[in-house]
């Protein structure tokens, strides 16, 4: 609960910057005929200053679980795939469980990443053509950028008195793309998992024995590199994205034969307790350690 009441100031700290900016994404609208037999989504990115198609991108379909507290929404990725040579993607899911997101990453020929765009997707879907980057027509605002070195995230999952696996995914905190509220009208929370930039990004742990800095007897290190940029997502035709750098927190849950004190843990502080874990381009921070005691 303590981590999730921590999750949300970093959502007042992203929302009281609002940046509007325009964009050509078209309203989603059903594909036309295709071969999937569940839900196809698919689009085209582009960088929004060039126009050019974007070669290192890719989807990722993500789905929600609702935790404990009714309001906030954790999400996982469910399948991924990336652009081809025009910047075009399509995937077929087979259902859409609700809340479901899609999420747009990519970077540029320098290794730089886009800001990721985001979308609450709820039946078959074409994107159209989706504007990728910090900037529109021009580049000249005050703290503006295309694209930025992302930043890295590292830090330790501990576990006594025996080694745990478990999933272990990077998250940033938003208000529900779809508009849902609570009974007392506030809005839902969706943590979404963000981009971990790599050819084969890891989203589980495994606690062996080994020294990770720490006194646990069990424990496993971690590196994630996501955006520095907050993301971007529609509204009212154009998008909408966060001038604020995001902050971010790191997700973990024990796998089901395992039980834990407690059976959920994120952190979102860094390691000198004090700080969140809000990035900027290039930043490399390390979290505060999560520690799953009591395993069996």
């Amino acid at each position: 609960m303590k981590a999730f009441c921590r999750a949300v100031v970093l959502v007042w700290v992203a929302c009281i910057f609002p940046s509007g900016c325009g964009s050509n994404s078209k309203p989603i609208s059903a594909p036309p005929g295709n071969s999937c037999s569940g839900a196809a989504l698919s689009g085209t990115m582009r960088d929004s200053l060039t126009h050019q198609p974007i070669t290192q991108g890719m989807a990722i379909l993500e789905s929600g679980t609702q935790l404990g507290v009714p309001s906030i929404y954790s999400f996982a990725p469910m399948q991924q795939v990336g652009t081809n040579a025009q910047g075009e993607f399509s995937l077929c899911a087979q259902s859409l469980p609700s809340p479901s997101v899609l999420v747009l990453q990519a970077t540029d020929p320098g290794g730089k990443a886009y800001p990721p765009y985001v979308t609450a997707v709820t039946m078959a879907a074409d994107l159209g053509i989706v504007s990728m980057g910090g900037c529109t027509g021009v580049c000249g605002l005050a703290g503006e950028q295309q694209t930025a070195k992302p930043a890295t995230i590292t830090g330790v999952v501990t576990s006594s008195p025996i080694g745990i696996t478990g999933t272990l995914i990077p998250q940033y905190v938003m208000n529900a793309l779809d508009g849902s509220k609570t009974p007392d009208g506030h809005s839902n929370l969706w943590a979404l998992a963000m981009p971990v930039f790599g050819a084969s990004p890891i989203l589980t742990f495994s606690s062996a024995p080994g020294d990770c800095g720490g006194t646990e007897p069990f424990c496993f290190a971690y590196t994630f590199s996501v955006p520095a940029q907050s993301p971007f997502y529609p509204i009212d035709g154009g998008t909408m994205g966060m001038a604020a750098p995001p902050g971010y927190l790191i997700h973990s849950v024990p796998t089901a034969s395992f039980v834990c004190t407690p059976p959920l843990a994120d952190a979102s502080f860094q390691s000198d307790g004090k700080s969140f874990l809000v990035t900027t381009e290039g930043a490399q921070l390390i979290a505060q350690t999560i520690d799953f005691a009591n395993c069996r």
